[in-house]
């Protein structure tokens, strides 16, 4: 191999420092770099472009909804075993590749992108004329609130789209006090009180927006215990256990 050569020297240094290069490569150029400084300098370049590119990318903490609408995903798909009993193969049929082969082919598809775009802004070219993209039609907005019960573990991520009229929601933790009781949703509309639905105390559950429900001066949600199968004058009869704000997810 002739590691003379440049395009090779940066591609070798790139992948040792993206941890891509294994095995007798790696302990290969190792050997080389203690002994030309030249590559040395490469290698520590790749520490500080990679570094720093990694250090542009800003965490992101996904909207509640996420975590709902994954839930949704795979209450709703067929599901696929994670182990299939091998068909009998003949003898003349290749086998499948080993998942470290997989993993590996991935890891170096991953390498060359990073290097490409790193040598991008090494070696950056004349910028091009934009050019202009279709409009991107809005999705319905979505709301999400936070309901958790003082002095219990019992919380709700609930779930609104106003304009497709329909709620999800999630629960957690537990309210021993429940007792025969059930607790009841709220929207706090202009008009008082509008009863949603039932909330489960475990798993999850959707229901159904009235028509009227809109965002437009924000939305209220509160949490009432009511007797079993809820309130029977279609108003709170019972104290209010927690109550707040749905804001639109990012």
């Amino acid at each position: 191999m002739k590691y003379q050569d440049a395009k090779l020297r940066r591609m070798l240094a790139a992948e040792y420092v993206l941890g891509t290069l294994r095995g007798p490569a790696r302990r290969r150029f190792e050997r080389l770099a203690r002994g030309d400084t030249a590559l040395r300098a490469e290698q520590h370049f790749w520490e500080a472009q990679l570094g720093r590119l990694a250090g542009a990318v800003k965490p992101v903490t996904p909207a509640p909804t996420v975590w709902i609408s994954l839930q949704r995903r795979i209450a709703t798909s067929n599901t696929v075993p994670l182990r299939r009993t091998a068909p009998d193969r003949g003898q003349n049929q290749p086998k499948p590749a080993p998942m470290w082969r997989i993993w590996a082919g991935m890891a170096a598809a991953a390498a060359v992108v990073a290097v490409v775009m790193v040598s991008q802004q090494r070696f950056t070219p004349p910028a091009a004329t934009p050019v202009a993209q279709a409009p991107v039609t809005a999705a319905a907005p979505v709301y999400v609130a936070q309901l958790k019960v003082p002095d219990s573990t019992m919380q709700w991520t609930v779930s609104l789209s106003p304009d497709r009229g329909q709620l999800t929601v999630a629960a957690a933790g537990d309210y021993p006090q429940l007792g025969q009781h059930s607790m009841e949703l709220w929207w706090i509309s202009p008009q008082g009180p509008v009863a949603l639905g039932l909330l489960p105390v475990q798993g999850k559950g959707s229901m159904t927006l009235p028509k009227e429900l809109s965002a437009q001066g924000g939305i209220t949600l509160a949490v009432s215990l009511e007797p079993q199968g809820g309130s029977p004058t279609g108003k709170p009869t019972g104290p209010v256990l927690t109550s707040g704000p749905a804001v639109q997810a990012a």
